[in-house]
Parts: structure tokens; sequence; C-alpha cells
């Protein structure tokens, strides 16, 4: 069998490209010994059974890709569901308290279930979910410097609720700019999830971090007045 060379362009996928090339993506993933299909990447040249006829491979709509752009903010960027599931794991450990492990363990597999979702909705505009994120239009890996390392509680709690905040307003305002019923529905859940976050460590910052009142001081006690009693027998008067 004759083979041809096709370079990988930006939002290739090995689906799109066997559809175009009319070859089965089990054969794609044969001939080029793709251990990974789903982490091609552009420059990356692969093997094509040759066709007398060269089609074109379909491109992604320039407005999915500004999707998949938006997306990958909240997947893999600097203030991500990756980053603050991150985050919460890291203070369960340095805080080492049952109640506090109650609390954050539970919302980190939250997190996690968001990027995965997230995962996906990235799969379904057709761009690889690798971690990280477009920062002025070039591509930028997930950083662990992106989080706000800190072992002090009322301060952990403070950043989780702001983090929490934004991504709330952040999901609102993805589901008016992103026209796909599909993407809509999950990001709407995962607004009200963000919310419900919020609201359970603002509990856990009135439980634990109300300031203390000074005592007050109290106020000096009078000494008893010692009236004297009647004159002894034989004492002048």
């Amino acid at each position: 069998m004759d083979y041809q060379h096709y370079v990988v362009q930006a939002g290739d996928t090995v689906y799109k490209i066997a559809r175009a090339y009319s070859v089965s993506m089990s054969e794609l993933i044969r001939l080029n010994n793709l251990r990974q299909p789903d982490r091609i990447y552009p420059g990356q040249v692969l093997l094509l059974p040759a066709a007398g006829e060269q089609p074109v491979p379909i491109a992604i709509p320039e407005p999915y890709f500004t999707y998949a752009a938006w997306l990958y903010e909240a997947y893999a960027g600097k203030d991500s569901e990756l980053s603050a599931m991150t985050t919460y794991l890291y203070q369960a450990v340095v805080l080492d308290q049952p109640e506090f492990d109650g609390l954050l363990r539970p919302i980190a597999f939250e997190e996690l279930n968001h990027l995965e979702q997230l995962g996906r909705m990235l799969r379904h505009l057709g761009v690889d979910p690798r971690y990280g994120s477009f920062h002025n239009g070039h591509w930028i890996d997930w950083r662990a410097k992106y989080l706000r390392y800190t072992n002090d509680l009322c301060t952990a709690l403070d950043q989780n609720m702001e983090d929490e905040a934004k991504a709330h307003r952040g999901y609102l305002e993805l589901c008016e700019k992103i026209p796909i019923p599909e993407i809509q529905t999950v990001l709407s859940h995962m607004a009200a999830d963000e919310e419900r976050h919020y609201q359970a460590f603002l509990a856990a910052k009135q439980q634990f971090c109300t300031p203390c009142e000074p005592t007050p001081i109290p106020e000096p006690v009078p000494e008893p007045e010692i009236l004297a009693g009647p004159p002894e027998e034989g004492e002048a008067g």
C-alpha cells in the first residue's frame, strides 16, 4: 500500500483527520502507532493511506475555537478547576484536622468532576483537553505557582470564598457567551455548585474565624465601710 504524509494542523483530532481522508480511526492509529490518540499536536507528521484525491481536512469553525479558548481558562488557567482542586487538597493536608478535611476533600472531588466535564466540552469543540490556557494568543501550560499557598485557616477560607465567587460569575458569563445548549446546561449546574461551595466556606469562616471580643475589665469594687461599734466600758465617750 502506498502512503502519504499529513502534517497535523491546530485544532485537528484523529477523528477529523480520519473522516476527512476516508480512513478508519483504528487504521490511522495503527499506522502511526498512536499510544495516546487524543494527544496529537500541530506539526506532527502522520502516515495516511495514499488516495487519488486530496481532500481538505475539516477545520474547526472559528466560533468553536473561541469558545474553546474561553473554556481552557476555566479548565486549566490561573483561576481554574485544576487550580481549585489542587489548592483544596493541599489545604486538607496542611491543616490536618478532621473537620477541615471533611469540608475540603468533598469540594475538591466536585472540582475534579468539573474538570472532567470541561475536558469533555473541549473535546466536543474539537480540541485537545491538555492542561493549560491561552494568554495574549500564546499557549501556557498550567503551573503549580498559580496556587496561593497558606497554612492559616482563616486566610485560606477568605481566598477560597473569593475564588468560588469568581468561578460562579465566570460560569454564568460563559453561559451567555457560548450559545450551545448542551454546554450551557452543564455550565449552569457548575455555577450552582460554586455558589454552594461559597456558602460552605462562609459557614466555616463564621464557625472558626469569629473575632473574639475582649474580656471587659471589671470595675474596681469599693472596699466596704467599717462602722465603729459602741465604745467599750470604761472608754471615754
